[in-house]
């Protein structure tokens, strides 16, 4: 079970990490770490995000359907996936969302700030001394020009149409259907009834379905009664290491650099 949680970036460094943020890179690594283990036999997104950066997400979410192509990949969206949330979770071969959960915002914001009037309401005025016409074009310090803003426009829809089309493709949807969402929201029933979620269910009731239907897979492969079946958990890194163990459940919590024997938890059954 690979956690995607709070705001997406292409990299966290610092304090950006301690602050609930996740990047591309860490959710990459554990996918890697899962596809490397012979012990995992299929990956499980818990997803709770906002969405994010739109730089690195694309790479990502194919990345999840490369990896699908090995070992089966569902997704949950958890209370949320949107955006650049929902890019990842379409990749999953099944997508499935909360009761309260949504999903959706297929869509792409780009925000300029123009602080010129409180500069000047500050005593400040700035100059701005560039070479290349286009150097200073979002500068917060004075008003978009319409040329910036025309610059700006295309390279939204530029990524819109790369998001509409990966979700179109990941879902196998009409794009005109996906376009048709303008970005909004879907919750619970009416995500399924779009399209953009195949059923309503809990992490756990999903995580037993797909421990079901992995054992079965297994089972066709290799059948065995003495074959070992269990779940992984991997885990973003924390700051220190720490291990609990019990009857029942084996917690390993990573280091900083998650690897292929690190990042787990085994239920066994």
């Amino acid at each position: 079970v690979i956690p995607i949680h709070g705001s997406l970036v292409k990299r966290s460094l610092g304090m950006e990490a301690a602050s609930g943020l996740t990047s591309y890179g860490e959710i990459a690594a554990m996918l890697d770490a899962a596809l490397a283990d012979p012990h995992v036999s299929g990956i499980l997104l818990d997803i709770d995000s906002p969405g994010g950066e739109a730089s690195g997400s694309f790479e990502l979410a194919r990345r999840v359907r490369e990896v699908a192509a090995m070992k089966p990949v569902w997704a949950v969206a958890n209370d949320a996936a949107y955006s650049a949330a929902y890019a990842i979770a379409a990749s999953a071969q099944r997508l499935f969302v909360t009761e309260t959960g949504g999903v959706g915002s297929i869509g792409v914001i780009a925000l300029h700030v123009d602080q010129s009037v409180k500069d000047a309401k500050d005593g400040y005025r700035f100059t701005a001394i560039t070479a290349g016409a286009h150097k200073n074009d979002y500068s917060p310090h004075e008003p978009l020009s319409d040329t910036a803003k025309t610059e700006l426009q295309g390279e939204v829809d530029r990524l819109y149409a790369i998001f509409t089309d990966h979700v179109a493709d990941m879902r196998g949807l009409d794009l005109e259907a996906v376009l048709a969402t303008e970005a909004g929201l879907y919750f619970g029933a009416n995500a399924v009834s779009q399209g953009l979620a195949d059923g309503i269910q809990t992490l756990e009731a999903t995580l037993s379905e797909f421990h079901s239907f992995l054992n079965a897979k297994n089972n066709a492969r290799n059948p065995s009664p003495s074959q070992v079946r269990g779940v992984i958990r991997a885990e973003a890194a924390p700051s220190k290491k720490e291990m609990t163990m019990n009857e029942e459940e084996k917690v390993i919590e990573p280091t900083d650099t998650i690897s292929t024997d690190e990042a787990a938890v085994l239920v066994a059954e």
